[in-house]
């Protein structure tokens, strides 16, 4: 827009359908459309537990663009790392009804630590460790006395400075943002005073929050610049060089207020802006892109006219280069309000309703998807993580770990406009390049949508496999011996294989073998192909943990006896009497999940005479004509190795060493060296 103003919504906004933005041969819908992004936010009961204990969670997966719930991914993985980024336990939820819903039960050995929660699906790992969902979660011992690792505000620590649209220029204002961090991650807050090379004060400043902050000043040709900065909790200064000035380049300059975001472009009087472009764009939506003549006038955006979120402002020059870009988040009132009421006291074992009532900015009933955690207040501390708003408006846009990110968005809070300006103005954001977009060069994600579970991996010859039969005439066989489920999957010419189109919950047991013709082939080995896991970059911290829960969580758990919380070890029981059965190879996993196992030699001495009086005689067992019940559930028989689901599966004639034996009503023939496992398949 030339000669000044105000840009209307219709002007600025494109919120067209996706015909008018395709029709405008949009670079960010092409993007969406090969590489669409999600975002989860994930809820817990609480953010503090006692070793043993249980994390009850509710995960949220949305559009990155449009906040719209999503189910395209079939589950939602749940980690459990120290702050060091170990891994301590792993879950994977599945998708049940738009839901992913699930606990992460806490280890009883865990020791006193921080830890933290991460969350994110197999394809969300496209985007890099900086973009996955993370919390952090206190963790405490039940029995052992609290020994909180005491941390010291004093000490090392780091500034690092960001001139606003990236660079300094000589002989014109600028803003620079800064942040103090300590060795340990957490910020630190700090004051400080800028000097120039001759030791003139120009400039002083105090963080804000979280150890951000910003200052103005105006860089001379040809001076250096530094800053000396001290804690304000004490200990010694320290100097940083401020960044160089750059006055071969454009630097955009965003002046924000109540109403509205002006912005405008600093440069050296020697540079003409020729050809130049703004483009301003929010979650990978379009919103404006013209070119613009900054000499002439300032562009003034409208906050009321647009939607609520993050923004990203670039500078590019005629060949689609960018210059210099600027964030700036637009806070509008869109969460939505809640209320509840109490039916009934709260008493022990007394039955209390809660009513609630969700109505969005307009007090219209809303409709959407909502997570409730009830929790005793003696023995949870009160919530000090991110909600679900500044996770999917804030946190899930920019890199690196936001301190208390609440804060922003408290309505109390009258510095929170100011300082989320200056978050914005140290934290980058990176989930398009925009440069490439714009030259048609679109990303393409290497992780899938996951739609399904599956198994992969490859199998090996080993010395007794023959090496003259092609591995593609055998097929690899997967059996669920809790469910009787069983399929199978080629096995292909260089030994690889996959078995898809199951949902099994987590830790669900699989078993594998490699068969030709119905024959199990036990002269190969498998080779699984392990999951993998990914990298995050930085993991948040807690800041200020509850001193007063540990105790009130112990007396709740002394009040109430057993609890959930609650582990208790017996002594340790050697069992010194020889296994009767101990000819069965214990390592199988038919023989881990079988409830009993019987081998040739057992079988011989029950002298029944037929497969079906063997079975009648196990123990549980009843057998009703034709129908077996192991106390009173459908049980599955493996056969070396075979499932072999129902009885009416045994009543056939096969040969057994050399010899007929008929397993429906004949004699067992007493040369038969079959091993028989069997197992109840609870009822559905």
């Amino acid at each position: 827009m030339e000669g000044g103003g105000i840009l209307s919504a219709a002007a600025l906004f494109l919120l067209g359908t996706l015909q008018a933005l395709h029709a405008q041969k949009n670079p960010f819908l092409e993007q969406i459309r090969n590489f669409p992004q999600e975002k989860i936010h994930v809820t817990t009961d609480r953010d503090a537990y006692i070793a043993g204990d249980t994390v009850w969670l509710r995960a949220h997966c949305v559009d990155a663009a449009t906040l719209e719930p999503l189910t395209a991914s079939r589950y939602v993985y749940v980690e459990l790392r120290t702050t060091d980024n170990l891994l301590v336990r792993r879950i994977k939820i599945l998708q049940r009804g738009g839901v992913y819903a699930g606990y992460l039960p806490l280890p009883a050995t865990l020791a006193q630590d921080e830890y933290v929660l991460c969350a994110y699906t197999l394809y969300m790992r496209n985007l890099g460790g900086d973009y996955l969902f993370s919390k952090p979660l206190s963790v405490n011992p039940y029995r052992q006395p609290e020994k909180r690792r005491r941390r010291t505000a004093a000490g090392p620590f780091d500034v690092a400075f960001f001139p606003e649209g990236g660079y300094l220029i000589d002989g014109q204002p600028c803003r620079v943002g800064f942040k103090a961090l300590g060795k340990d991650g957490l910020s630190r807050q700090v004051t400080g005073t800028v000097r120039d090379d001759r030791g003139r004060t120009v400039a002083r400043f105090a963080s804000r929050h979280a150890g951000m902050g910003s200052f103005e000043f105006t860089p001379r040709p040809g001076r250096r610049y530094t800053a000396e900065c001290v804690q304000t909790s004490g200990g010694k200064a320290r100097r940083f060089d401020l960044p160089e000035a750059n006055d071969l380049t454009f630097v955009l300059r965003v002046e924000p207020n109540d109403t509205s975001f002006v912005v405008s472009v600093r440069s050296a009087k020697k540079w003409r802006p020729q050809g130049l472009k703004l483009l301003v764009h929010r979650c990978g939506t379009q919103c404006y892109y013209k070119e613009w003549n900054p000499q002439h006038a300032s562009l003034t955006f409208l906050r009321d006219e647009l939607p609520g979120g993050l923004y990203q402002i670039l500078l590019l020059s005629p060949t689609g280069e960018a210059y210099s870009e600027r964030l700036v988040f637009n806070r509008r009132d869109e969460e939505a309000e809640v209320t509840m009421r109490q039916e009934g006291t709260l008493q022990q074992r007394s039955k209390v309703t809660l009513h609630f009532e969700v109505r969005d900015t307009k007090r219209r009933p809303a409709q959407g998807d909502f997570t409730v955690a009830v929790t005793d207040r003696k023995a949870a501390a009160p919530v000090a993580t991110a909600g679900i708003y500044s996770t999917l408006m804030l946190s899930s846009e920019l890199r690196g770990v936001i301190e208390d990110p609440d804060w922003y968005f408290a309505p109390d809070n009258a510095q929170g406009d100011e300082g989320l300006d200056e978050l914005l103005l140290t934290q980058g954001w990176r989930r398009y390049d925009v440069p490439k977009l714009l030259r048609n060069e679109y990303k393409e994600p290497y992780y899938p949508l996951e739609a399904g579970q599956e198994i992969a991996g490859r199998i090996e010859r080993t010395a007794m496999f023959s090496k003259k039969k092609k591995l593609d005439r055998y097929t690899m066989r997967l059996l669920v011996p809790r469910s009787g489920y069983a399929t199978s999957a080629p096995i292909a010419e260089d030994g690889a294989f996959a078995l898809n189109g199951f949902d099994f919950p987590d830790s669900t047991t699989f078993v594998l073998r490699p068969t030709v013709r119905g024959r199990t082939i036990t002269d190969a080995r498998i080779l699984i192909t392990p999951d993998s896991f990914p990298e995050y970059r930085t993991l948040p911290r807690l800041r200020q943990p509850d001193p007063t829960y540990v105790a009130q969580a112990r007396r709740y758990i002394e009040q109430r006896g057993t609890a959930d919380m609650r582990n208790i070890v017996i002594d340790t029981v050697v069992v010194t009497a020889k296994p009767w059965d101990d000819d069965i190879d214990e390592n199988a996993p038919e023989h881990r999940l079988a409830a009993r196992s019987w081998n040739a030699e057992q079988i011989k001495e029950v002298s029944a005479g037929t497969i079906l009086d063997f079975i009648e005689k196990m123990p549980g067992m009843q057998v009703m004509g034709r129908r077996v019940l192991y106390r009173g559930h459908k049980p599955a028989f493996m056969v070396d190795g075979r499932l072999e689901e129902t009885v009416s599966m045994l009543n056939k004639t096969e040969d057994v060493v050399g010899e007929s034996t008929n397993w429906g009503s004949g004699r067992m023939d007493k040369n038969d060296k079959r091993t028989i496992h069997y197992q109840p398949i609870p009822t559905v």
